[in-house]
Formats: C-alpha cells, sequence, structure tokens
C-alpha cells in the first residue's frame, strides 16, 4: 500500500552518494585539510628550512595513523622507504649547497610518491624502470582525482541529519564556488569602465586589498595542499587489487633482434674498444714521456675526452641493456657467449672509466676543485660501482634488477654529496695543496654556499694579502644577509647550514665592520662598499 502524503511529508531527505570504501572519511578530509593548513603555515612566504622535515613527518605520520585506523597495514618495505624518506628530509636542514639541497628535496619527493603507491604492496625490489617511472609519475596525478569520493561521502555523514543543514552547506558551497567568478569578473568590469570602477574603488575603501589578497593567497593555498594531500592519502589507503608490474611476466617489446646480429654487434664494439684501451695502456697509464713524444703535452692529452668518454660509458651500458632485452637467446650456448661479450666489454668500459677519472684528477691537480668537478668526482666511483653490478646481474641472469641497483645508486650519489659536504670539500682541498697555495681563486670560493663559511673563516689568515681582500667584502656580505634573515623568518626557514656559517663570521666581525654593506632599495639584493664603488652581494651569504 503507497504512502499516505502525511507520511511522506515527514520522512527525513535520503541524501545518496557512492560509498568510498573507507571506515572513517571524515577523519581523512579532517587529515587532508589539517595537512594544508601545515603547508601553509610552514612554506607560505617562507624560505626552505627545518619546515621541509616536520611537513614530510606530518605526512608519514597522518598515513601511518589513518592507516592503522582503517585496518590497512603497511607493507615492511614501506617502512624502510619512510625511514629514507626522513634521512633526505632532514639532510637539507644541515647543507646550503645548492645542488645537494635539490638533490635531497627530489628523494625525499619521489620517495613519498612511491611510498603511495608500494604502502600496501611490499614489491618495491621487483620494480623495473618503467615501474619506478609510474610510481613516481601516477600517484601524482591520482592525487587530484581521487579524493572526490571522500569529500561526498564527508559532506552526506556530516549533513544528512537535517534538511537545513544540508540546504545551509549546499549555499556554502555554492558561495564558495560563486567567490572566484565574481571577483575575476569585478576586475574586468572595472577595467572596462572608468566610472564603474570608480565606484567599486570607493565601495571597497574600507577593504585593505594587499591584505586581502594575502589571505585569498594563503586560502588557496591550503586547500589545494589539502585537496592534494587528501587525495595522496586515498591513493595510498584505498582497497585495490595491486598494481601490475610492467614488463614482469610479458615484456614490452618482444625479442625481435637474432642472437647472430647481438653477437656481431658486441664483437664489433669489443674490438674498438679493445683498440681504444690498447693505446690508453700504452699513452695515458704509459706515462708523460710517452705522451710528450707523439707531440702532445701530458696537460693537453690529459684535457681532451673526458666528457666524451663518460658519455661513451653510459651509452655503453645502455646498449648492453637494450641488446639485453631484444637479441633472442634460445639456447645455452647463446646465453653464454651473449654474456661473454658483454662481460668484456663491461669490463673493458671499466678501463675507459677509469681512464676518465685519471684525467679528472689530472683536472684537479692543476686547476683545483669545483663544484661540477666534485659531482663528476663523485659519480664516476658510483658509476664504477653501477657497472660491477651490472656485470654480476648480467651473469645471474636478472637484469631486470638493475633499476633497483640504479635506486641504491642515486641514493649512493646524493648521500655521498652529503657527507663529502661539497662545497667544505672544495676548500679544504684547494687549500690542501701546496703547489696552489698562491694562486687560489678567492673570486670563485666566493660564490660558494653557506657550507663553505667555516672552513674560509678558519684558514682566512693562510690566504695571500690580494685573495683575502677579495674574500672580506662578500663575507661582511654575508654576514649582514644573515642577520637579516635570522630576524625575517621565522622557526620553519631554520637551517643549521646558515646558523654556523653565522656564528663562525660573528667571529671575524671586527675585521668585517670597516664594509658598509646595505639593502639595494626596492629589492632583497645586498650590495657592499668598496672604496668608491658599490658591489652587488653573492655567495655564500646570500644562500
Amino acid at each position: 500500500m503507497p504512502n499516505s502524503p502525511s507520511e511522506s511529508d515527514t520522512s527525513e531527505p535520503q541524501i545518496s552518494h557512492e560509498n568510498s570504501g573507507f571506515l572513517r572519511p571524515v577523519a581523512l578530509a579532517a587529515s587532508g585539510l589539517l595537512l594544508g593548513v601545515a603547508f601553509e603555515i610552514l612554506f607560505y612566504g617562507r624560505p626552505l628550512g627545518i619546515s621541509f622535515a616536520v611537513w614530510v613527518i606530518l605526512c608519514l605520520t597522518a598515513l601511518f595513523f589513518l592507516g592503522r585506523r582503517e585496518g590497512v597495514s603497511p607493507a615492511p618495505v614501506a617502512w624502510a622507504l619512510a625511514a629514507i624518506v626522513v634521512l633526505f628530509s632532514v639532510l637539507p636542514v644541515f647543507r646550503a649547497e645548492p645542488l645537494t639541497v635539490f638533490l635531497d628535496a627530489v628523494f625525499a619527493l619521489a620517495g613519498l610518491a612511491l611510498l603511495v603507491r608500494v604502502y600496501q604492496q611490499g614489491d618495491l625490489l621487483s620494480y623495473g624502470f618503467f615501474d619506478f617511472g609510474m610510481g613516481i609519475v601516477m600517484p601524482t596525478v591520482e592525487a587530484w582525482f581521487r579524493p572526490w569520493r571522500v569529500l561526498s561521502e564527508t559532506q552526506a555523514q556530516m549533513f544528512q541529519k537535517r534538511q537545513s543543514q544540508s540546504a545551509l552547506a549546499g549555499v556554502g558551497r555554492g558561495l564558495l564556488l560563486a567567490f572566484p567568478i565574481v571577483v575575476a569578473f569585478l576586475v574586468l568590469l572595472s577595467s572596462a569602465d572608468l566610472i564603474f570602477g570608480d565606484y567599486v574603488r570607493q565601495a571597497l575603501s574600507w577593504l585593505d586589498l594587499s591584505r586581502f589578497f594575502d589571505y585569498l593567497g594563503r586560502l588557496t593555498v591550503i586547500l589545494l595542499a589539502g585537496l592534494f594531500s587528501l587525495g595522496a592519502l586515498v591513493v595510498a589507503l584505498r582497497r585495490s587489487d595491486g598494481y601490475k608490474l610492467i614488463g614482469e611476466d610479458k615484456p614490452i617489446l618482444a625479442p625481435f633482434l637474432g642472437f647472430t646480429e647481438a653477437v656481431v654487434v658486441l664483437g664489433a664494439v669489443d674490438l674498438l674498444f679493445g683498440l681504444f684501451v690498447v693505446v690508453q695502456l700504452r699513452y695515458f697509464f704509459g706515462g708523460e714521456a710517452n705522451i710528450t713524444a707523439a707531440g702532445y703535452t701530458y696537460a693537453e692529452y690529459a684535457r681532451r675526452g673526458f666528457a666524451e668518454l663518460v658519455f661513451l660509458a653510459l651509452l655503453t651500458l645502455a646498449m648492453i641493456l637494450a641488446l639485453g632485452a631484444w637479441a633472442r637467446r634460445e639456447q645455452r650456448s647463446h646465453v653464454r657467449g651473449f654474456n661473454a661479450l658483454s662481460g668484456l666489454l663491461v669490463l673493458l668500459t671499466g678501463v675507459i672509466l677509469t681512464s676518465a677519472f685519471m684525467r679528472l684528477l689530472l683536472y684537479e691537480e692543476a686547476y683545483g676543485f669545483s663544484r661540477l668537478r666534485t659531482y663528476t668526482h663523485v659519480a664516476i666511483l658510483w658509476m664504477g660501482v653501477l657497472f660491477l653490478a651490472f656485470l654480476g646481474l648480467l651473469l645471474a641472469g636478472r637484469l631486470r634488477a638493475f633499476a633497483v641497483a640504479c635506486a641504491a645508486g642515486a641514493i649512493g650519489f646524493c648521500l655521498t654529496l652529503n657527507l663529502l659536504n661539497v662545497d667544505a670539500f672544495i676548500v679544504r682541498q684547494n687549500f690542501a695543496n701546496p703547489s696552489r697555495a698562491g694562486d687560489l681563486d678567492a673570486a670563485y670560493l666566493a660564490t660558494l654556499s653557506a657550507d663553505a663559511v667555516p672552513p674560509l673563516v678558519a684558514r682566512l689568515d693562510q690566504f695571500p694579502h690580494d685573495a683575502r681582500d677579495n674574500l672580506l667584502p662578500g663575507m661582511a656580505c654575508g654576514l649582514q644577509a644573515l642577520r637579516d634573515r635570522q630576524k625575517r623568518v621565522g622557526w620553519p626557514s631554520y637551517r643549521s647550514a646558515q646558523a654556523e656559517a653565522l656564528a663562525q663570521l660573528e667571529t671575524i666581525s671586527d675585521r668585517l665592520a670597516e664594509y658598509r654593506v646595505e639593502k639595494v632599495e626596492g629589492t632583497t639584493t645586498w650590495a657592499v662598499t668598496v672604496g668608491d664603488q658599490s658591489i652587488y652581494c653573492g655567495g655564500y651569504g646570500m644562500r
């Protein structure tokens, strides 16, 4: 029997919504909003500092706490990956050298994306190159599309009991949507008609527009950061059947190259590299006398070809990987022959890398260390480790695992830069060579980051007089800039590297007081007066 009109009128409205699959969608949405607020507090208008580590730890805490509340257990590899992410988020507090800080941040963010991907599935060690790429890119994209169902269910749970509350929520959402549209149209109409624009300015004269737009910017950051954070949490915790690894069961491109063709390619490159290595053994490794007899100076011979040799090594590695994936090896003898030729090529490439490394050592011996030479120095050592790993995986028939080895090598490279402390290392090494004691490039040292300040201050009196005169104005700039930074920024921007640099510069502040340092009007740039010249500041004091 159908309901009477009176019964229909008194029934509560039913709000239909698609279930998100989460036990506590309201807690998820609230966590996303809180992470958005934290992002605004920590980063809006502030230089990077300890804020990055705090934000990462907050994100991980929210993920693991909500996972427990939802009954989603993290895979064992998720804990290890979280520890790596925390490590790389903390390291920028202690370093100021730009590439080191940039790589730390990149590894922390990439690790967060991978953690979202593998939170429930411990198959990270089975990833190939494409899997790593997708594991970093896809969670970032999915995070913008996943939160809406949770938001819909949150709204339904919060406002389903009373129609008036539901209507009020609808009005609120409508106002939020209408506000940016009305503001945009108001600006356009005010520009289109001067009289209308005057009325608008008079009507809004009570409003501090600069503060209004600042608040609007902050609100936008909170909403976007909160929405993205919620999306990332949803991607990590949603129940799914898992991700199918790319090329694990069936290769992306089936082997199409015959064994004979692959052997010919490997044999030809082996022969070419063998001839090159013979020349290297006779001349480059044979001593300066052999090179001089051939009509070149040792320095000229060493300077040539360093970049080409490093690129050649990378190209060789890519070629062997491609042949290993696309060449057919249908018999055991084919496998043994392919591995033998590939192994020989790896060994010959190792000799070539050694040649490149020795050329770099000659650069450093003659001209001192620079950032680029230091990066390359460390990179070649890690390339050598990767080639050994590649050879072992090739012989074991597990080339797919080379992607994990490359990821580990990249992490090792970045950690080495942090442990080395690149800019401080450059100062120490360039002072360590007595032959360059009177030829130190003070202008270059003044361009380094705050990491270089402690060793520079410790060795200041060892500089030649002219070099010291070139350093002191930059140090005066650095002292003033770091003092100003300490006053302007709050605790979220604290960095140990800058604090240590400021403390060291304060110890020689009496020697720096003779220089007048002022901020250029209308800018954030500092300038120092040397004699009758005003010189813009830069380098370690400014970063």
